[in-house]
């Protein structure tokens, strides 16, 4: 064959990948938009040459900082109950240990990690990282998020403060969207007042056996959200706070009241965090 003719035929191929690259893509949204099935992340990438680290915890000691976190609150939570006892510092990772204890601390049941910087460490804007491998247990969902005291303000905006879910994995049992990830945010409360966005599902790189990233950019305009970089989500308006947040890593057990949800199928499980890293963009 000649050189005229390899190059036609490759100028061909590639034109049908394009097709059937961008036929996949269309029925991928349309697939989101009407069964709520997992898009794959296909926006910007973020640039991190244009920012600055200014704080972060690569957990390379053995135990937690304390200057930089401290527990989220021990004692029942949903179907479980969060214990600092089971936020492990070792080879150079945070550990949120998720396991039935028959003696545990607040009496028989599930029990899990939950850590947050409040009073520690606080920020206006920003973008937020953390690097991690989500929890492997169906009736499980590790997160890393954010949170102001301002979230229980009633005032039709989330301006004065927001729960800011960076990213939950609580879909380890479904099949279909097994290896994707949600963003949420919410604000005014958690009773009749309250209001949130959810953003939608988004495909992360095996995330109960790799580790990924999950990122924010928050700035006085948006909030952007990113998996491994790329951007799945964004949005602004009322949803976008204005005041300090402070982060939270954690899991948690479906269900209320200490039960579970799922009893049956619920086993001992670890997300496994390699850093958490907060940057400010270059001026």
């Amino acid at each position: 064959m000649s050189f005229l003719k390899q190059f036609l035929v490759f100028r061909e191929y590639r034109a049908l990948q394009k097709i059937i690259a961008s036929l996949l893509v269309i029925a991928e949204l349309l697939g989101a938009l009407l069964f709520e099935w997992p898009q794959t992340p296909r926006g910007q990438k973020i640039d991190l040459a244009a920012w600055n680290l200014v704080w972060s915890d690569e957990f390379d000691g053995t135990t937690l900082d304390p200057a930089k976190w401290r527990s989220c609150g021990d004692g029942p939570r949903r179907g479980g109950y969060w214990d600092i006892g089971n936020a492990i510092v070792e080879n150079g990772n945070l550990i949120l240990r998720t396991d039935y204890q028959s003696g545990g601390r607040f009496g028989p049941g599930w029990y899990s990690g939950a850590v947050e910087t409040q009073y520690r460490y606080e920020k206006t804007y920003g973008y937020f990282e953390c690097r991690c491998i989500c929890p492997g247990s169906d009736g499980l969902w590790g997160a890393f998020w954010m949170f102001s005291r301002g979230v229980g303000l009633i005032d039709g905006s989330g301006a004065d403060g927001a729960e800011i879910d960076i990213f939950e994995s609580p879909l380890f049992g479904d099949a279909l969207k097994k290896d994707a990830v949600t963003h949420t945010i919410h604000f005014d409360g958690y009773g009749a007042d309250h209001q949130s966005a959810f953003l939608g599902y988004y495909k992360a790189d095996h995330p109960y056996i790799q580790y990924n990233t999950y990122g924010l950019e928050w700035n006085e305009n948006e909030c952007i959200f990113y998996i491994n970089g790329v951007e799945t989500e964004r949005i602004d308006g009322k949803y976008v706070s204005q005041v300090d947040e402070y982060m939270l890593l954690s899991v948690e057990v479906g269900g209320n009241d200490c039960v579970p949800e799922k009893p049956d199928v619920l086993r001992n499980a670890d997300m496994i965090i390699d850093y958490v890293r907060v940057y400010d963009r270059k001026p």
